[in-house]
């Protein structure tokens, strides 16, 4: 059967609208799904639920649909509230940039559009993901310096983490931020002045596009953490 994600949005709605009733406030698609980075064999789908209540024994209810759904690339959903979006603004606020910018509504209030950030609690959570990115990919080249194959989902991880801050560093800088993930690159690059091409070949690795024989690949990971480290003095400075 051929891939329909526009029927499986329709699906996800319906599950939860179902479940939750009138204590469901929106329902959203957000990340990769809603650009044109989703690749159909390796991207997940995601979803955030608005609630009136995320109490263990409300939750629960979501049981059935998440495991429906997973079969068909569709991850757990965020569970969150209006109150627990509002004070985790100063904490996280990279987690709701990230998915104010790429979403799509698919039941309910848009709660994200009203939302607004300060770039001074996005700097700091953009500083201390970067030096923390940093000092785990350091250690992940030691301990796995003959293992291609960790390092390559470290690689992975890593850069899908960190894909948001450099929405957030964009975001900083005044700049709109784009929709697809070679032109966020792109755009960081411009506005830090950090040369951000390893990002580019790690998307590459992302999307399976790419292959490295082991020395290229140990030169591409190193020139992947001197990135990482290039922005984290850049975000530093701000």
């Amino acid at each position: 059967m051929a891939f329909d994600k526009q029927q499986i949005f329709q699906e996800i709605k319906k599950c939860y609208t179902a479940i939750f009733g009138d204590a469901l406030e929106s329902v959203y698609i957000y990340g990769s799904a809603t650009t044109d980075d989703f690749q159909e064999k390796y991207s997940d789908i995601n979803v955030a639920l608005i609630l009136k209540d995320i109490s263990i024994k409300n939750l629960i209810k979501a049981r059935d649909c998440i495991k429906l759904l997973r079969k068909k690339h569709v991850t757990a959903p965020l569970f969150l509230t209006k109150e627990h979006i509002i004070d985790s603004l100063d904490s996280f606020p990279i987690e709701f940039l990230n998915i104010k910018t790429s979403n799509l509504l698919l039941a309910g209030e848009d709660f994200f559009e009203g939302i607004t950030f300060t770039d001074r609690d996005i700097r700091l959570q953009a500083e201390r993901e970067l030096k923390g990115k940093l000092l785990l990919l350091r250690a992940a080249l030691l301990e796995n310096l003959d293992k291609k194959k960790i390092l390559s989902t470290v690689v992975i991880n890593s850069f899908t983490a960190l894909m948001p801050v450099l929405k957030g560093i964009v975001f900083i800088m005044k700049s709109d931020i784009p929709k697809n993930t070679s032109d966020i690159i792109r755009k960081s690059e411009e506005v830090c002045g950090c040369d951000l091409s390893s990002f580019q070949t790690a998307l590459k690795i992302k999307n399976r596009a790419l292959k490295f024989n082991f020395e290229d690949f140990i030169s591409f990971f190193e020139n992947y953490i001197t990135a990482v480290g290039q922005l984290a003095n850049y975000v530093d400075k701000l």
